[in-house]
């Protein structure tokens, strides 16, 4: 099964997620909203998932030959209910507090568990300079490889599949099942995972910044971040509450964005939060994570998607 997926304008939507239902199948769309899928014969339902837009849910009865499906996302339309607000404090507390106080269960729903991870890495040049610390760049061997005279193209470009088994207390067994890159060997094969259920979040294995930076989840976060309520919407008969997350001030490493949260139950449902040097981003300039969880078992969810994008500004590059 191949498709593609786009907004209601017919712009692509990168790495979307097309899952089959109760299958635990599932696979990222390409950077131009191209997916497909392997299945055997049968009925399936399929979801399509984007953070910020509406899921949509397709019947379909797949007999072993090509098929064809399409989708078309909406944006979420997202509700102000009415509220009675008591002191002044806005909604988005209430739910936070929620939040917070069932992190911890959250992250230790599960002892272990195996999964595999399909990975895909691409870095793309905006720009390349004539000269670098006065030393003249021979830019005739990066045109050959794809970039052209003004310096934009793609610089590499990754794909792997990994299969990963992990135990608490953060014990990872990795095994590549399968890796192939192309331009300048930065290929990733080992895959990170983003936990915002901690109370120290970590970006490329801590790379970017030691401390690790504050989840809007944290037990402290009321200290680092501000939190206001945007709107809800409803999926599958949860209501969903989208909360706006803003640092309370500079140089501290905090995220701004926002969190959706799963009402009543408090767990994330999606996310789209970035960070910058303002805020404690150590050699890049911005790393924004977005993330799309779903039900892996009852009452657990886990991330199904995650996109990590990141820009940099180095001598001109």
């Amino acid at each position: 099964i191949s498709g593609k997926v786009t907004d209601e304008k017919g712009e692509m939507l990168p790495f979307a997620s097309v899952t089959v239902k109760n299958t635990g199948k599932g696979v990222v769309a390409n950077s131009q909203g191209q997916y497909t899928l392997i299945l055997d014969p049968g009925d399936y339902v399929l979801a399509c998932q984007y953070v910020g837009y509406k899921t949509e849910e397709r019947n379909i009865r797949f007999t072993g030959e090509i098929q064809f499906e399409y989708f078309t996302l909406l944006p979420q339309n997202l509700t102000m209910p009415e509220v009675i607000i008591r002191k002044g404090e806005d909604p988005a507390l209430a739910i936070m507090r929620q939040a917070i106080k069932k992190r911890e269960e959250h992250n230790r729903q599960i002892d272990s568990f195996t999964v595999d991870v399909y990975i895909k890495g691409l870095l793309r040049s905006r720009a390349i300079p004539d000269r670098v610390l006065g030393q003249k760049i021979d830019k005739s061997e990066l045109e050959r490889s794809g970039i052209d005279s003004s310096g934009q193209g793609i610089l590499f470009l990754s794909e792997s599949l990994t299969k990963v088994a992990y135990k608490h207390p953060g014990k990872l067994k990795m095994e590549v099942v399968s890796s192939r890159q192309s331009g300048g060997g930065f290929g990733i094969s080992v895959p990170f995972f983003v936990n915002f259920y901690t109370n120290n979040v970590a970006l490329f294995s801590g790379d970017l910044n030691p401390r690790g930076f504050v989840s809007p989840l944290a037990d402290g976060a009321f200290h680092f971040y501000t939190f206001r309520f945007e709107g809800n919407f409803f999926e599958e008969g949860r209501m969903i509450n989208r909360i706006r997350v803003s640092p309370r001030r500079k140089n501290e490493p905090l995220f701004d964005g926002f969190v959706q949260i799963i009402d009543e139950e408090w767990r994330i449902h999606s996310l789209s939060l970035s960070v910058t040097k303002d805020y404690g981003l150590e050699l890049l300039d911005t790393v924004q994570v977005t993330q799309a969880h779903f039900p892996v078992a009852k009452n657990i969810w886990r991330t199904q998607n995650q996109v990590v994008s990141v820009a940099a500004n180095m001598f001109g590059f």
